[in-house]
């Protein structure tokens, strides 16, 4: 067994043992790796295909060179920004309702100190299996993964998306793009009497039952009779009208706590 591959181990075995990822299995369904690949890199019978390597780095934030053998850091260490990418939030917002039973997002201790926290993404092909299996940790498991830099562990379910179309971009720097990459925390259905912090978090994603997923600004919420008034930032209004809907058509509200850009 080549170095490289016995690098990969430690940081496989790493993620299956923080239950970053379920299994190995799980892992090579991530990386675009054939389990009968990493079933034979785990015995021993073949070495670590660093064609995966580059996708390991986006997906898990990890230093590449370490496998290569270049650098003694496991982890990509960056002051605020996950590699690839900017973000134009400073920090995840602090938990503004009560967060009952619910499991934590995996995270990776870094050694400065910082946590990478490990968030299933939602591709735009995916939109429509979410609404399917939103609610099934199997599918959830399965899906890509997204990653913060965090400093320190936050409560509550977090979820990222992948933004498509302009119906969010007007232009400005508050625009959320075409491939941006959208992290919100849950709110459990039973707050959603409770009247939202639309004023704090200026983006929620919203999981409605017929309509798949949407990013608006809610510039309302009439809470006594479960109505939200939403907006798109596109000033086409011909296009995106300003338009309401009652929350008993949704099966998920989450507000958005970071948007991270890619290099364009």
């Amino acid at each position: 067994m080549k170095p490289y591959t016995e690098r990969f181990l430690e940081i496989a075995n790493y993620l299956v043992e923080r239950k970053v990822v379920n299994s190995f299995n799980a892992l090579a369904l991530d990386l675009g790796m054939k389990s009968s690949q990493m079933s034979g890199i785990k015995n021993g019978n073949l070495d670590f295909p660093m064609k995966y390597l580059d996708v390991l780095e986006e997906k898990y934030n990890v230093n590449k060179e370490y496998v290569q053998g270049l650098s003694k850091e496991m982890w990509n260490i960056y002051k605020g920004n996950v590699k690839k990418h900017e973000t134009n939030a400073k920090h995840l917002a602090e938990i503004h309702y009560p967060i009952e039973g619910q499991e934590e997002n995996p995270y990776i201790e870094l050694p400065n100190g910082q946590y990478l926290m490990v968030i299933p993404l939602v591709q735009e092909y995916a939109y429509a299996g979410y609404l399917a299996g939103y609610k099934d940790p199997e599918y959830i498991e399965q899906l890509p993964k997204h990653t913060l830099i965090v400093h320190k562990k936050h409560s509550g379910r977090y979820l990222s998306i992948e933004a498509f179309g302009d119906s969010m971009d007007d232009g400005s720097k508050e625009s959320i793009e075409d491939g941006d990459i959208i992290t919100g925390r849950d709110l459990p259905m039973h707050h959603w009497t409770n009247r939202f912090h639309i004023n704090q978090y200026k983006y929620w994603i919203i999981v409605h039952k017929t309509d798949g997923i949407l990013v608006k600004r809610i510039l309302k919420h009439d809470f006594e009779n479960g109505i939200i008034l939403c907006q798109s930032l596109n000033p086409d209004k011909d296009r995106y009208p300003d338009f309401e809907i009652n929350l008993n058509d949704v099966k998920q509200m989450l507000n958005v706590v970071n948007i991270s850009k890619p290099v364009r």
